[in-house]
């Protein structure tokens, strides 16, 4: 049970880095074609949005791992 949790832990947090990657790489292209502010805007959101998540997982896998006092 324990290799099923540790298996899946880890596509989510690789999807995750997948999500973060794919924003970013949408955001510095749109920047480079020089897409209307609103776009960039959003893309930008995207980016932080992915960015956050991803911290938020990585801070609870952290607080999971920590040993109880």
């Amino acid at each position: 049970m324990v290799c099923w949790v540790i298996f899946i832990d880890m596509k989510l947090i690789d999807t995750i880095s997948n999500v973060v990657t794919e924003a970013k790489d949408a955001y510095e292209l749109a920047c480079d074609r020089g897409v209307p502010e609103k776009e960039l805007d959003r893309l930008e959101k995207n980016y932080y949005e992915s960015l956050k998540l991803l911290r938020i997982y990585e801070n609870l896998g952290k607080r999971e791992n920590k040993p109880i006092d």
